[in-house]
C-alpha cells in the first residue's frame, strides 16, 4: 500500500505538474476541479514549470512530499505581467489517500520568494 501510495503522490508532480496533463487530476483525486484550475491557472503563467521531488515520506494513508519547482514566468500571475524570469522555490504537501484516491491534500511553499523572484514585493 506504501509503495502504490507514493506513486500516486509521484503522480502530481511528473504527470500532472510536469506534463500539463490535467485529467490526470480526475484519476488521483477525489475532487478534481479545483486541482485542473489551479494547475491550469498556474501553469498559463509559468508554462514549463517543473517540479522535482526531493523526498517522499509515507505512513499509513499519509504521504508527504517535499518539492523543488523551477519555471520562467510567461504569463500574467495573479495581476502581474510576465516578466520572463526564472524562479525557484520549495514547497511540501501532505496527502490521505483513500481508495487509491487522494482525499485531502496541504501544501505549504514558498509564494514570496517566487514573488520576490519576479518582482512583485522586495526581497
Amino acid at each position: 500500500m506504501t509503495a502504490e501510495n507514493k506513486a500516486i503522490a509521484r503522480r502530481i508532480y511528473e504527470d500532472l505538474w510536469n506534463s500539463g496533463n490535467l485529467n490526470v487530476a480526475d484519476e488521483i483525486f477525489v475532487n478534481a476541479e479545483g486541482v485542473k484550475k489551479y494547475i491550469a491557472t498556474f501553469r498559463a503563467a509559468f508554462p514549463d514549470i517543473w517540479h522535482t521531488v526531493e523526498d517522499l515520506i509515507a505512513e499509513g494513508d499519509q504521504i508527504v512530499a517535499r518539492f523543488t519547482a523551477r519555471g520562467t514566468h510567461q504569463g500574467a500571475w495573479k495581476g502581474i505581467a510576465p516578466t520572463g524570469k526564472q524562479v525557484t522555490y520549495t514547497g511540501m504537501t501532505i496527502l490521505q489517500i483513500v481508495n487509491g484516491k487522494v482525499a485531502k491534500h496541504h501544501t505549504e511553499w514558498d509564494a514570496l520568494r517566487l514573488m520576490q523572484q519576479i518582482g512583485a514585493v522586495p526581497t
